[in-house]
């Protein structure tokens, strides 16, 4: 069966994307609300695909070969922006229709994030082609670019990501319901679906020291309270107790008590 929407996560691989900051890496934080994204779709019945389940590199031309062969009508690029900005901006062709943005927009105004702008932005010296590549070479399919927020925001908008971007991706799956007419059911709270799925963290044999940080802290290098020796162990297994940020979780350990953790998966750690 045909998608009938088609998720693209923006950057990959060796493009990080530029709405990055020490808490997050753009192409890591676009990936899980389009994963989120996809999942959901699948669940509500709708045909969906994705360009890319995990952290490759896409080029222009193979990212939009991959959307206009998909067979979608619709395509929703997310993205997390930069500029010092604030708030959520919707970007949509020229040749398409406002109904959709809005729409969109509408469902993120719902969970409290503002909405900076809705626009479309025509190509320098031809006012007849779309500025943006995902736009402009995606063929016959209505492609919505959607920055969830700034990165640099000198506002709310890096707390409101940090706690709030799955309430981000669940307002565009619903909104997108809505304006096709198919039946919506709200989903069961991720956090918690997320920890009955994943309920162990699996530290590899081969990782000779892994950070742990205290509660309450932002678990960047500096902040550390102490290190772990996988190694020493052949590998190293706790229960996941909380997933206080993305790829950020709650462990008990032997000698540092209840800490917390950074386990991307390009890290080595295994959820499961």
């Amino acid at each position: 069966m045909k998608p009938i929407v088609i998720i693209d996560p923006g950057h990959g691989g060796k493009d990080p994307g530029g709405g990055s900051n020490r808490h997050w890496i753009e192409k890591n934080l676009t990936l899980s609300i389009s994963l989120y994204q996809y999942e959901r779709f699948k669940t509500l019945g709708i045909p969906v695909a994705i360009t890319r389940e995990a952290d490759v590199t896409l080029f222009p031309a193979n990212r939009t070969r991959i959307v206009r062969e998909s067979g979608a009508e619709y395509c929703f690029s997310n993205h997390i922006n930069a500029g010092g900005g604030d708030g959520a901006e919707i970007i949509h062709s020229i040749y398409g229709g406002k109904g959709l943005p809005k729409q969109l927009a509408e469902g993120i105004r719902s969970t409290g994030q503002n909405v900076r702008r809705i626009f479309t932005r025509t190509l320098p010296g031809n006012p007849r082609l779309d500025f943006y590549y995902m736009n402009r070479d995606t063929g016959h399919v209505k492609t919505v670019i959607i920055e969830y927020g700034f990165a640099d925001s000198s506002a709310d908008d890096v707390r409101q990501l940090r706690q709030n971007w799955e309430k981000y991706a669940e307002a565009i799956v619903k909104a997108f319901c809505l304006y096709i007419n198919h039946p919506y059911k709200k989903g069961r709270d991720n956090a918690a679906a997320e920890m009955e799925r994943k309920e162990f963290l699996q530290l590899p044999s081969n990782a000779k020291s892994w950070r742990v940080y205290p509660l309450n802290v932002t678990p960047i290098r500096g902040n550390e309270k102490g290190f772990l020796r996988p190694a020493k162990f052949g590998g190293l297994t706790y229960k996941v107790l909380g997933n206080p940020q993305l790829h950020v979780y709650t462990i008990q350990t032997r000698d540092f008590g209840k800490v917390q953790i950074y386990a991307h998966p390009s890290t080595g750690a295994v959820l499961s």
